[in-house]
């Protein structure tokens, strides 16, 4: 067998590191699962579309199997037999929409087939340092990986100041419904009041079409420690008995905290989600991600396969394990048994999984107690550790933590603590026999203004503005004259539309930092929203004046401009805000509408093309670009284009009129006018869909044609939607 390493370059600009065994039998690669070995989920590959085979010269030969669009080779549709090489570039498809690229064992460029498949313009699978994400954050280096994703190191330019930046890899990100998961579970986290035992999570987004969590950074120790992994690596033998037992209290008050704020469980608990930071205060990370996690495959789909990250020796990250027909999820070691047998998780898993913790705290251990020494394979290790948990045989503790983690470690949950409450105060107990003392922790309620503006953020960051107002105003009492709390206000004030309100905080916030170009640029953000153009642009200028590569600041200065008729200037800082950032998708997609209002219809669809190699779930590129097919002609396009719009927002009334006028275009009448009547029933205040409803039924006779068109300039124009400031 003939074994190559390549890289998968999907629609989205997705890359998947491959080793591809062939057999002697050759591989067959398709879109069918039932007859393909390498299944490319794209309508453009047929059911069977080629197949990669081994020679009796020992070369690897690409044969097509007569697929209905073709496969290309180095950009050539092959007819016959061909020889392959490392590098070759194989498109199937002949659209650059499902493209392989074969490199040699010693040499695989992620960025050179990046490149090759889609230029400049395609999200990287992993930043490096001195990327700009987003415009906002820097990558100043690699702090990790894990079954999530990968975790920079980063610093954000709105706050100025280092935070680390976890992505959620997109096996686990496979529609919008388990993308909303993921966000929904990281707003929860992000919405957690300050505590101290608990890693403040401070935003999260999307960009590129990846999802991103900003978190405070932890620095590491003298020793290089950040993680209580760290801590369980570089200590011969067990922790400090008391040390331990002090970071076990710390851990229970912040699980108290969390379980109040709305968390009902963690889900995976492990020495890699408990950092401690240089003076000795544990923090507990990742709150949620395991449980939107277990939801998305819950759902069916969301994982294909066993997601299996990490290994015996070097530690397992959190996973998906297919066992017996089912999906379960979490660190391997670290799941409780209940899990594995597919019920419903509750706080007494987390104190399960707490209890092994609390066992390599007592022993020293890298590796939780019950894996098995030598894992054959992930279809039976995992029921190897759950054999050995409900048989309940640990290596015994010394005392003082054996009584304790004997107990967490119960198989039967009833038999185990019920909350961490009651864990704490048997942990607190032994540790004031011991030590004399108490474990306290600071009071939140003590902290000064950096906790009250972070708190203001944070609700802006989740849309609470009404309630991040008090906190704004909590922080400006203590100290007037810090102008990014006057700024966050500003734009609490904007997204509620109280603009004069907003205008006076954006001023206040320049009258002390006059050099503040976010706050420039917000400032004329909102002279925009009330129609003040010409003042906004003067404040786009001063912004970029401060910072000239504020990419931000020349895509509105660009939308101000192509709304005054400019546009020749408009695309000329939308290209200006592009060679900043190039993957900045809301540039793209304003480029392609400006060439649109300029009758340059194809260009327009290379920019929103490029918008959806990036993003492919950006709603209002696809939308806008139907409506551009639609004037070239291209309506069975525009159909296809409008139902990925539809696929992703089934209420988007744009989309469903866009797909309306489409279908008329193909005579496909009463289709267009269902599609029309659906834009209305989500919305009946829509004029496009009533106009456009109207010219069909009149170019029928139909005497509904009238009433129609008079509704629609009844309505007359729409309010211009609100832009959120940055």
């Amino acid at each position: 067998m003939s074994t190559v390493v390549g890289y998968l370059v999907g629609e989205r600009g997705e890359i998947s590191g491959l080793r591809v065994a062939i057999p002697k039998k050759g591989l067959i690669i398709g879109r069918d699962p039932n007859h393909a070995d390498l299944v490319l989920d794209h309508t453009l590959v047929s059911r069977r579309h080629a197949q990669i085979t081994p020679g009796k010269d020992g070369k690897l030969y690409l044969i097509d199997l007569q697929s209905r669009n073709g496969t290309h080779l180095n950009g050539r549709r092959i007819t016959a037999p061909v020889a392959l090489s490392a590098g070759d570039n194989i498109d199937f498809g002949g659209e650059r929409k499902a493209v392989f690229v074969f490199e040699s064992a010693e040499s695989t460029s992620v960025s050179g087939v990046l490149k090759e498949a889609f230029g400049e313009t395609v999200a990287p699978v992993e930043w490096k340092p001195s990327d700009v994400i987003g415009g906002r954050l820097e990558v100043h280096g690699t702090l990790g990986k894990g079954g999530f994703g990968t975790v920079y190191l980063v610093y954000d330019r709105d706050v100025r100041e280092m935070r680390a930046l976890k992505t959620i890899r997109r096996e686990w990100l496979t529609d919008g419904e388990r993308r909303e998961a993921f966000k929904r579970e990281a707003l929860l986290w992000l919405s957690l009041d300050e505590h101290p035992s608990i890693l403040s999570a401070r935003w999260v987004d999307e960009y590129y079409g990846r999802l991103f969590v900003l978190m405070d950074y932890v620095a590491p120790d003298k020793q290089r420690r950040v993680t209580l992994s760290d801590h369980l690596a570089k200590t011969d033998g067990p922790l400090d008995v008391d040390q331990a037992l002090e970071w076990a209290i710390q851990f229970c008050a912040g699980m108290e905290h969390a379980v109040t704020h709305g968390i009902k469980c963690h889900r995976d608990i492990k020495p890699a989600n408990i950092l401690v930071t240089r003076d000795g205060m544990l923090k507990i990370t990742d709150f949620g991600l395991a449980v939107a996690a277990e939801a998305a495959c819950r759902k069916g789909g969301g994982i294909a396969k066993s997601l299996v990250t990490g290994s015996e020796n070097e530690g397992f990250s959190f996973s998906a394990i297919e066992v017996d027909g089912m999906t379960r999820c979490g660190t391997l070691g670290y799941m409780p048994p209940e899990v594995f047998r597919g019920e419903p998780a509750d706080i007494r898993g987390d104190i399960y999984s707490f209890g092994l913790v609390l066992w390599q705290m007592g022993t020293g251990s890298r590796i939780p107690p019950f894996l098995p020494p030598h894992p054959r394979d992930v279809g039976t290790f995992p029921r190897e550790v759950y054999e050995r948990q409900m048989d309940e045989s640990l290596p015994r503790l010394k005392r003082p933590l054996w009584p304790v983690v004997k107990r967490c470690l119960r198989a039967k949950p009833t038999k185990r603590y019920s909350d961490f409450r009651e864990l704490r105060d048997d942990l607190a107990v032994i540790f004031r026999k011991r030590t004399g003392r108490t474990v306290t922790l600071p009071d939140v309620g003590q902290q000064g203004v950096t906790y009250w503006a972070n708190k203001g953020a944070c609700l802006n960051n989740l849309g609470l503005y009404e309630k991040g107002l008090p906190y704004h105003d909590k922080a400006l009492e203590i100290n007037p004259g810090i102008a990014s709390i006057w700024h966050n206000k500003g734009v609490a004030l904007y997204c509620l539309r109280r603009f004069d309100e907003a205008l006076a905080c954006y001023e206040k916030a320049l009258s002390i930092d006059p050099q503040y170009a976010n706050a420039w640029n917000n400032k004329g953000m909102l002279l925009e929203a009330l129609g003040r153009n010409n003042e906004a642009l003067g404040c786009f200028d001063k912004a970029l004046a401060i910072e000239p590569l504020f990419a931000l600041a020349w895509s509105e200065k660009g939308e101000v401009l192509r709304q005054l008729r400019r546009r020749e200037e408009a695309v000329g800082c939308f290209d200006k805000a592009l060679t900043i950032d190039p993957l900045y998708t809301v540039a793209w997609a304003r480029k392609g509408s400006v060439l649109g209002d300029l009758s340059k219809n194809e260009e327009a669809v290379v920019c929103y093309d490029r918008v959806l190699a990036i993003d492919p779930r950006f709603g209002q590129a696809l939308v806008s670009k139907g409506s551009i097919l639609i004037e070239l002609g291209r309506n069975e396009e525009a159909v296809s284009c409008l139902d990925k719009a539809l696929a992703i927002d089934h209420r988007d009334v744009g989309a469903w009129t866009g797909k309306g006028c489409a279908l008329d275009a193909l005579d496909r009448i009463e289709e267009a006018i269902a599609c029309f009547d659906k834009a209305l029933e989500i919305n009946p205040q829509y004029a496009p869909a009533w106009f456009n409803k109207g010219l069909l039924l009149g170019d029928l006779g139909h005497p509904d044609s009238i009433p129609c068109l008079n509704k629609a300039f009844g309505i007359g124009g729409h309010d211009k939607q609100q832009k959120r400031p940055s």
